[in-house]
């Protein structure tokens, strides 16, 4: 089975990516938030949690842009990975959509 790569780039106040990516994800697929996602590591507007937990609940790995969320001043969570971490989930996955 291919595994996808999802990055989101947009603020969760202004998108609804994370509920498209739960329709279309699958176990062992990834999403890495870079750019404005990164807001995703704090506090969610309503509804938006209920979808991250879903993603975990179904076997997609979360990630988050280290140097990002630095810019912005937000606390890395347990996955963040660096500009390396991030082109090794591009080559590790065959399909990505952003």
């Amino acid at each position: 089975m291919k595994k996808t790569l999802f990055i989101i780039s947009r603020s969760p106040w202004k998108t609804q990516d994370v509920k498209n990516i739960v329709k279309f994800s699958a176990t062992g697929d990834s999403v890495i938030f870079i750019q404005e996602g990164v807001y995703y590591a704090g506090n969610l507007p309503e509804g938006v949690e209920k979808d991250i937990q879903l993603l975990r609940q179904n076997g997609v790995s979360l990630y988050f842009l280290g140097p990002d969320l630095l810019a912005r001043g937000l606390k890395e969570p347990e996955k963040s990975v660096d500009y390396d971490g991030f082109l090794d989930l591009i080559e590790k996955h065959e399909n990505i959509f952003h």
